[in-house]
């Protein structure tokens, strides 16, 4: 073949080059429209969690708010297709036939609906009319039969059942064989633990049951041989479709408002789903954060990796992970540092999310308002349920699905974000972690590998020398090194007090949550320079702690302090100290007013939304009067001391008086005398937005309850004479 000419060959050059550019460009035309798309998202993302550049925002708010839509309960409200299910496990447990002590057992796979199931029979009217008492204890994969004896006799009203005693262990049989009882026993792995604690309840011929949920047939065949297990059965496409547009057109009637072409692609995604009530609900939460249009829907049926047989639910979860933003994956993944089927006090949780620094500072919001909009968000998506919900809507108790929890434990493992020790091999493995989870009570092992196990655990701190947070089930380690620790949360029944002495260096500390026993001199001492010497703290809550010694006074000249929360029952903790400035504080729990606020000036704590403050004597009274006047935003107040003054009941011209929601009065008085002056209570003096109401020991002129009829917003109203 002969060679172009050298014109015509620059030409073929010429043309191949611009050819080739063409493909390049078009190529980088792609990326940059994806790229654009990408950051557009971003963009929104950014606006709707509050974060800004570098400088902005400063002068100018935030114009787009957060998008906040409250849920129903996750397992009440939002779930369908049980009333079959429903009828037939109340049949079974209300079987006049059978008077023997019975299981019924509800079987099926992770994410079937099992617990939902059997919550709705538990607080189904017909049950509770059955039987005289109900008990409820969840069981994880790691249980100790003792600690689920403890919280059954906890709801029996044994007192002090910590150490169940034989004769504790007595009184419950005693307690359960004249009543006819209902035991749930959610979320059984073993065979053994029937063995472990059939013996302590009863079979008194009355018709008493135990309801169980297990994945395990056998589970429930050991249980109770005589019973037939009931399999739950995974949903039709009808219901399964009428699941995943409840979550996914939140607020929307799905019947009425989805036009035909979002309903086509709607059952193309259920069908994917293959009934899992799981699976249905966490996509449907995904899409309820996105357009619902064809175009969006399509898009996540086209890109959404299904996973294999049977690993469909898995790949859905974790789509709606990766789906998240990057300020929501690391709240979702805080999850896993709390133990299987733990019940969470949303407010610590976000307290924590806050000393973290996961929660940025928006203009006209508190940095608490934003943390708990991303725990509704996470609500909104499904992959967090709700436990308890306030009066106000607000979330108090929250708790994760255990195939949800087990994916925010693979995550923070893969992201050395967090990792979770159940067993002391664990922490030979966490170096690099800045986080460490450390659950069980297995680590209490005896002999040789005992004393390995307390060695590794008393060394946390070289083997992890930049942690910033530790979480313990199981006592506080002696972590005195960790330099860099942020959060400190031990929720064993106590913590060494000797642990805490070398804690002068951990000034970094946000988060302080112990309970701790603080009796001899020597632990005063330690105490107080512990709580002295954190310079940046958020947070101390000493709720289940028993302390008998004031804060040390360096306490109230911490400016980053947000929340103080104290046990008052074993020491009168002294509030805040006079004229001092806290302009973050937004909680104040258990402490007693100063009587040098009068001469020395009162706190400025302009910003705190909740109080819980204590008077003995009219010099305190009146400080705590004074004190009241200069808080414009408090939404909860609890109020208790000797002869309450009716200038403190009457609280119209308090600031708050438009604001409060939650009010609590508590006389000290041990008796009425011939002295106790009885009140004369008018509706016009209680803030008129009050929604709760607590009265305790008050004595009145007449009964108050036809004037507190009057306020329309109160649900609440509890009275102990």
């Amino acid at each position: 073949m002969p060679e172009p000419k050298p014109g015509k060959r620059e030409a073929v050059k010429r043309w191949f080059m611009k050819t080739k550019k063409f493909r390049v460009f078009q190529r980088v035309g792609d990326e940059i429209n994806q790229i654009m798309a990408r950051i557009q998202e971003i963009n929104e993302s950014r606006i709707t969690y509050g974060i800004t550049n570098i400088g902005e925002g400063i002068e100018e708010e935030i114009r787009k708010p957060v998008r906040r839509i409250v849920l129903p309960d996750n397992d009440e409200a939002g779930i369908v297709g049980f009333e079959a299910d429903r009828d037939k496990i109340t049949s079974l447990l209300l079987d006049e036939t059978t008077t023997r002590r019975s299981v019924v057992s509800i079987v099926g796979p992770g994410g079937l609906g099992k617990t939902t199931l059997a919550r709705k029979v538990y607080n189904s009217e017909d049950v509770k009319k059955q039987f005289d008492v109900r008990m409820w204890v969840v069981i994880s994969q790691k249980f100790d039969p003792i600690d689920i004896l403890r919280k059954i006799a906890k709801q029996l009203g044994i007192q002090q059942p910590q150490g169940l005693s034989e004769h504790e262990l007595a009184e419950l049989y005693r307690s359960l064989t004249t009543k006819r009882y209902l035991l749930v026993l959610d979320d059984i792995w073993k065979n053994d633990l029937w063995t472990q604690i059939e013996g302590i309840l009863p079979n008194s011929n009355n018709k008493s049951r135990v309801l169980i949920t297990t994945r395990f047939f056998d589970v429930a065949k050991e249980a109770d041989p005589l019973s037939t297990p009931y399999k739950l059965q995974f949903l039709t496409e009808e219901l399964s479709l009428e699941l995943f547009l409840k979550k996914a057109l939140i607020n929307r009637n799905a019947n009425e408002e989805c036009p035909p072409d979002l309903l086509d692609i709607g059952k193309k995604i259920v069908k994917r789903c293959d009934g899992l009530p799981l699976a249905l609900i966490v996509l449907g939460g995904l899409l309820s954060k996105k357009q619902a249009n064809y175009a969006t829907w399509s898009r996540m049926m086209q890109t959404m990796d299904w996973g294999t047989d049977g690993e469909e639910c898995l790949a859905i979860i974790g789509t709606s992970y990766e789906d998240l933003p990057l300020v929501l994956k690391s709240c979702f993944m805080y999850f896993a540092a709390f133990p299987e089927d733990h019940e969470i006090d949303a407010q610590s949780l976000i307290r924590i999310w806050i000393a973290e620094g996961f929660v940025p500072q928006i203009q006209n919001r508190t940095l608490e308002d934003t943390a708990n909009s991303f725990l509704e968000d996470l609500v909104q998506r499904s992959m967090i349920q709700v436990s308890d919900r306030d009066v106000d809507g607000s979330i108090l108790l929250c708790r994760i699905h255990d195939v949800l929890r087990d994916l925010a434990i693979q995550k923070a493992k893969d992201d050395n974000f967090l990792m979770v020790c159940s067993k002391s091999e664990d922490l030979q493995n966490c170096g690099q972690m800045r986080r460490l989870a450390i659950h069980d009570s297995s680590w209490d092992s005896k002999g040789k590998e005992g004393k390995e196990s307390e060695e590794l655990y008393n060394n946390i701190a070289s083997a992890s020398p930049n942690l910033r947070s530790l979480f313990s089930w199981k006592r506080m380690p002696k972590v005195a090194e960790l330099m860099h620790l942020r959060v400190l949360c031990t929720m064993s029944r106590q913590t060494d007090i000797e642990n805490l002495e070398n804690f002068g260096r951990l000034s970094l500390l946000r988060y302080v949550w112990l309970n701790l026993c603080v009796e001899s001199e020597k632990d005063k001492k330690t105490f107080q320079k512990f709580i002295g010497g954190m310079r940046f703290l958020q947070t101390v809550d000493l709720r289940s702690s028993y302390i008998i010694c004031d804060l040390p006074d360096c306490l109230w000249h911490v400016k980053t302090l947000r929340h103080v929360l104290l046990n008052s029952v074993a020491q009168s903790f002294s509030g805040p100290l006079p004229s001092v400035d806290l302009p973050n504080l937004q909680t104040l729990s258990g402490v007693v007013a100063r009587e040098s606020w009068e001469a020395e000036g009162l706190p400025k704590i302009p910003n705190v939304k909740i109080l819980n403050i204590r008077s003995s004597n009219e010099s305190q009274w009146n400080n705590m009067s004074a004190l009241l006047g200069t808080l414009e935003h408090l939404i909860s107040l609890s109020i208790s001391g000797d002869d309450i003054p009716l200038n403190i009941i009457d609280m119209r011209g308090f600031p708050f008086y438009h604001r409060l929601q939650s009010l609590a009065l508590t006389s000290l008085n041990e008796q009425e005398t011939s002295n106790t002056k009885k009140i004369s209570l008018d509706h016009v003096m209680l803030p008129i937005h009050l929604t709760t109401l607590f009265l305790d020991g008050l004595q009145f002129q007449e009964d108050p309850t036809p004037v507190l009829r009057k306020l329309e917003n109160l649900r609440h109203f509890i009275r102990y004479l």
